[in-house]
């Protein structure tokens, strides 16, 4: 007999709902490998049995000291394309030929139950995983599915959102799906939260676009949120369209990690926070006044991906997650020990400056050719804006500001995402 794993996906748990395909290759394997709950669909069946716990990896030792012989059936919930086993057996036994049959998975039951579609939904799942960033795919999606596990009930799941100012949001929770004790509950996170759940429960989240999120707020795609929005003081804020071309010129993506050291009433850090659902932004500022009006600008536009750190750069960055993005709108002086330090980081960094000086700027670009960066680019922006007297509209410059942009490492980051 050849070396091949049979991955058996068996439905959300009731037999009724199990593939006759699936069924039928269980029935003629040798071993069958599963969750207790999963093997007592075959309770009837005199094979050797394996039940899966806190024990993969002797069940992986298992399947690679026995595949080659015998005949094995590893049962996954659901469908195995879905948040199953599939992916760890796949990665570490590359040499086995493995045969995948589907099954229909809970969230399909789910949505067949509740007549509701689900080719626009975002699946994720915190069975066996931390999911640091729910709140962030939530408030980024109107539908969202999650697959609960361990710690991460439903009830509690409920409570983060709640507490997170989305309380209001539609929940429904199916818990013990497609079997005699199934039960879908519907109600607002709020609650959802003072209820009790299985851990091993899936909930379907939805909120009309926009609704406790900043997209409520603004809903456009570009960069350059008017001034007016942000709640300012007598604190420096980069200008709309200056701070368009800034964070143009970091290039984000949905997951980057950015840096805004100087970060003054946030600007920027909530231009980034919008654009970075995925991702994390650390809005580094040592003036107290300042750290004060981000905490309100970030209360504003409902984001929870931006951590305020107070403290004066570069010695405040230490112990924080490294960035692939660095924006730099004040240094305190510091200039060419940041960038020292952001040279000294692993990986590849995209690096924005802005400067109003020429000292500024020379000692900008000296840093960066200094340390080793490439793609350096120096841009002027000169803004001028209109403003009215009498019947006649009039230009009023702005200062003119130069924004410098460099990558570090080996590769810039337009080489890096072709490699993506």
């Amino acid at each position: 007999m050849g070396s091949k794993l049979y991955i058996v996906g068996i439905g959300p748990g009731g037999r009724e709902y199990m593939l006759p395909a699936a069924a039928s290759l269980v029935e003629s394997s040798d071993v069958i490998i599963g969750g207790r709950r999963n093997l007592e669909l075959f309770s009837h069946l005199d094979k050797e049995k394996i039940e899966i716990g806190n024990n993969l990896e002797e069940v992986y030792s298992y399947i690679a000291g026995s595949v080659s012989y015998k005949k094995i059936a590893v049962l996954v919930s659901g469908d195995p394309g879905l948040y199953s086993m599939m992916g760890f057996l796949r990665d570490r036994l590359q040499g086995v030929e493995m045969e995948v049959v589907p099954g229909i998975s809970s969230l399909q039951y789910l949505c067949s139950r509740l007549k509701l579609s689900w080719d626009d939904m975002r699946i994720t799942s915190l069975h066996g995983r931390r999911q640091d960033d729910l709140v962030d795919i939530i408030r980024s999606n109107p539908k969202v599915a999650v697959f609960t596990g361990g710690k991460s009930r439903p009830d509690s799941l409920c409570r983060m959102l709640a507490e997170e100012g989305l309380g209001q949001l539609r929940v429904v929770v199916g818990e013990n799906l497609s079997y005699e004790n199934e039960r879908i509950v519907e109600g607002s996170a709020e609650e959802i939260a003072g209820m009790v759940f299985d851990s091993l429960s899936i909930m379907i989240v939805r909120h009309d676009k926009g609704a406790g999120t900043s997209e409520g707020i603004w809903s456009c795609e570009t960069p350059g949120l008017p001034d007016d929005m942000f709640i300012r003081g007598a604190v420096p804020m980069t200008k709309e369209e200056v701070r368009a071309v800034s964070v143009s010129k970091l290039r984000l993506m949905r997951d980057s990690v950015v840096y805004d050291i100087g970060a003054g009433t946030g600007s920027v850090s909530v231009e980034c926070g919008l654009r970075c659902p995925m991702g994390r932004v650390y809005a580094v500022e040592k003036n107290p006044r300042a750290v004060e009006l981000i905490w309100q600008n970030l209360e504003k536009f409902k984001l929870n991906n931006i951590k305020i750190v107070e403290g004066e750069a570069p010695g405040v960055l230490k112990g924080l997650p490294a960035p692939d993005r660095v924006f730099i709108g004040g240094t305190g002086g510091n200039m060419g020990e940041i960038l020292d330090w952001v040279s000294g980081l692993d990986g590849s960094v995209r690096v924005v400056v802005n400067a109003v000086t020429i000292q500024s700027v020379y000692e900008a670009v000296e840093s960066l050719e200094n340390k080793g960066f490439k793609n350096v680019e120096i841009v002027e922006v000169s803004v001028s804006r209109s403003r009215k007297v009498g019947s006649k509209h009039l230009m009023q410059a702005i200062n003119p500001v130069y924004i410098i942009s460099a990558d570090k490492g080996d590769k810039g980051v337009v080489e890096a995402l072709d490699e993506r």
